[in-house]
């Protein structure tokens, strides 16, 4: 493999863009090819999840941190559809789910990530499509293919990456240093999020976990970082989107023109591409990932509407989504503050 590192091997651009795309198309292959149904979601976000927490090293112990993608997957689709229906439990479950969120959050990328998804199931679960005995079988199997080709792109790099796995212990101790301070942001995030959930109900929005994960996304204790990415995520949900729709009319144009091709399959193309960018353009700029993954999902919006204007709705509320994210994300920031300041004057260091 020789002394000097390459993009193609390990965890290098090319083989995280290459790995990225190999796991995330996989699902809606499946799906084009037995039917679309709402077991993809659950393929998709286990795919993602599972490809955020592989960590490389020996096969076994990368198995059970991706398997974590699964537990987590379960886990927070299981409660949400616990408390489908009953608003109180809904709240208390977004609470809980902002706490864990912010109790590691900059400790470690990989339990934050983590986090960020329970939020996202939990809202899946409780607000969109109720686990199923079969979605089970179909977060196993996405989790074992994620690690298959995790293990198979190491096997073509001539060797297994050098394992990123967290040391628990150390986070352990750095969370307890911080403990005042970061049980300060949890009570604010695990305010703000059951409100985003409310003003997300309260203006009809049709996917109202779009707005909750988007709060967990931006952000962070640091308010500069936070303010930094919502900047990032707002431009870059509008440009994903506006990238999404001028391909999708693209595409539309080519086949009335005589191209002779199914009408999903440039779409599957577009979508592949915008997965082989996303770290590519994550490494220019946190608004052209983002961008590049709006455009994936908004792709992926549109093979499943069949054309861009049956996806153009839920392409607009995607960005009103963010906005609302953004927002809340903000006012966990004032409240943060407020706190830290009267913790300040009561308990002065």
């Amino acid at each position: 493999m020789g002394a000097i590192p390459s993009h193609w091997h390990g965890d290098g651009l090319g083989a995280r863009s290459m790995r990225f795309a190999l796991t995330v198309m996989a699902p809606i292959s499946v799906a084009l090819t037995f039917g679309v149904d709402v077991w993809l979601v659950y393929a998709m976000i286990t795919g993602i999840l599972a490809f955020t927490l592989d960590t490389g090293g020996p096969a076994l112990p990368r198995l059970g941190w991706m398997a974590a993608a699964g537990v987590i997957v379960l886990a927070g689709t299981g409660l949400g559809t616990l408390a489908a229906g009953q608003p109180a439990a809904i709240m208390a479950g977004f609470a809980l789910a902002g706490v864990s969120y912010a109790l590691v959050e900059s400790l470690d990328d990989t339990l934050a990530a983590g986090a960020r998804f329970l939020c996202l199931t939990f809202a899946v679960g409780a607000l969109y499509t109720p686990l199923e005995g079969r979605d089970v079988g179909v977060v196993a199997g996405f989790v074992v293919y994620a690690w298959l080709v995790s293990l198979f792109w190491d096997a073509l790099g001539g060797g297994l990456r050098v394992s990123t796995a967290p040391a628990l212990r150390e986070i352990y101790a750095r969370l307890r240093a911080t403990e005042r301070e970061r049980w300060m942001f949890a009570v604010a995030v695990a305010i703000t999020i059951p409100l985003a959930y409310l003003a997300s109900q309260a203006l009809g929005l049709r996917h109202p976990y779009w707005a909750l994960i988007a709060v967990v996304i931006v952000l962070r204790a640091d308010a500069l970082s936070s303010r930094r990415l919502i900047g990032q995520m707002l431009l870059g949900t509008a440009l994903g989107v506006a990238a999404a729709v001028l391909y999708g009319l693209g595409a539309t144009e080519l086949r009335r023109h005589g191209l002779d091709l199914p009408s999903h399959s440039l779409l599957l193309i577009g979508m592949a591409v915008a997965a082989l960018l996303r770290w590519p353009f994550q490494q220019l700029s946190g608004m052209l990932g983002t961008a590049a993954l709006t455009a994936f999902i908004m792709l992926f919006l549109e093979v499943i509407a069949g054309t861009v204007g049956g996806a153009a709705m839920a392409m607009a509320e995607r960005l009103v989504d963010a906005a609302v994210g953004c927002g809340f994300a903000l006012l966990a920031l004032g409240i943060d503050r407020l706190g830290q300041r009267g913790l300040a004057r009561l308990r002065p260091r």
